[in-house]
């Protein structure tokens, strides 16, 4: 009699379960009907078969499986990408070092002087000491005092420090420098130096002295510490002296843009003596 209740038992609540089921999955097929039948309908209205939602679904799906796959790509992309960058600027650097030695060909052609091409790897910030650091020294056949020009033979400085491998040198924006410079035209000798506020003046020019606006500065034979004719500065217009009677001054542009320097050249066969 008990083994017919528990048999009756089981039985009841296999039926249960089955309902419970099948009201569940009865309510999960109205709700995925109500879901898909606007979209369905709406696709009909345009004139596309149903079915192309479902596929576009199923689309979305497949896309969603293969994110990382895609992801995978993208990231392949960037990395191209970023190799392209590089091989471009690489070829920029490369153009730069062979305009730079044609350069140097050039000046080399007209002075007979040897040119060490070097790079300039660290600049005062404050620019209030005119220092400046180069990859390249002792063993190059540097040296301290020689001249450190650019292209067309424009005065950066002079090496006054040399290690190994790098020196340090001193532009001709330091306070302390003092160059004797010749007007390219009149040949009118002078001094060209920096003040205390940064400009650079052209002093001791006699009042009656054929200086004008404009006119371009070099450095001249009186120098001891740079060579001839390297290329300074031009007159920008007139300054202030103590004394006008006997003396003029003029405020002077460098041809130097300090803060544009990255490859220099110096000169290393001919060190001036101070």
């Amino acid at each position: 009699m008990k083994r017919i209740r528990r048999q009756n038992f089981r039985s009841l609540a296999l039926l249960v379960i089955f309902v419970i089921t099948s009201i569940l999955l009865f309510q999960s097929y109205v709700l995925q009907e109500n879901s898909f039948k606007p979209k369905v309908v709406f696709a009909l209205s345009l004139g596309e078969p149903a079915g192309n939602y479902l596929v576009n679904l199923r689309s979305w799906i497949n896309d969603l499986f293969h994110f990382n796959d895609l992801r995978q790509k993208l990231n392949k992309i960037k990395s191209e990408n970023i190799n392209l960058i590089n091989r471009f600027q690489d070829f920029r650097k490369l153009q730069e070092e062979n305009i730079f030695l044609k350069e140097a060909l050039k000046i080399k052609n007209e002075t007979d002087w040897s040119l060490e091409m070097a790079e300039i790897i660290l600049m005062d910030p404050s620019g209030l000491s005119g220092s400046f650091w180069i990859n390249k020294g002792l063993k190059a056949g540097l040296d301290e005092g020689m001249n450190v020009i650019v292209e067309d033979r424009i005065l950066i400085g002079r090496l006054v420090e040399c290690f190994n491998d790098y020196c340090r040198g001193e532009s001709i924006f330091n306070p302390e420098t003092r160059i004797s410079v010749e007007d390219l035209r009149s040949a009118v000798l002078a001094v060209a130096e920096v003040d205390t506020k940064g400009n650079f003046r052209l002093k001791l020019v006699p009042y009656n002295s054929d200086i004008q606006i404009g006119d371009v500065l070099v450095t001249s034979a009186e120098n001891t510490n740079f060579l001839k004719g390297l290329l300074v500065a031009k007159v920008q217009k007139a300054g202030s002296s103590p004394d006008t009677s006997s003396v003029k001054e003029f405020i002077l542009e460098p041809l130097l843009n300090f803060s544009r320097l990255s490859s220099v050249f110096i000169i290393k066969d001919i060190v001036p003596t101070s």
